[in-house]
């Protein structure tokens, strides 16, 4: 016995629905790629934040260290 159409119809709407579409897969991945490279972004100007601090506190010991 095959399966009715209103059936078939149902089954397709809750397989869209569960799985994602070719479109939501490449959205999520461009979202991911997006966050991680943010992510290092923020990384790297921390750290380069945290060495000019360094530098900034050693020109200054250094200046005092000279009068």
């Amino acid at each position: 016995m095959f399966p009715t159409l209103p059936l078939l119809r149902n089954l397709e709407t809750v397989l869209l629905t569960v799985l994602p579409h070719g479109g939501q897969r490449s959205a999520r991945q461009n979202a991911w790629a997006s966050m991680s490279a943010d992510t290092q972004r923020a990384k790297s100007r921390r750290e380069a934040d945290a060495a000019m601090d360094r530098a900034i506190l050693r020109a200054r010991s250094r200046e005092l260290a000279a009068q």
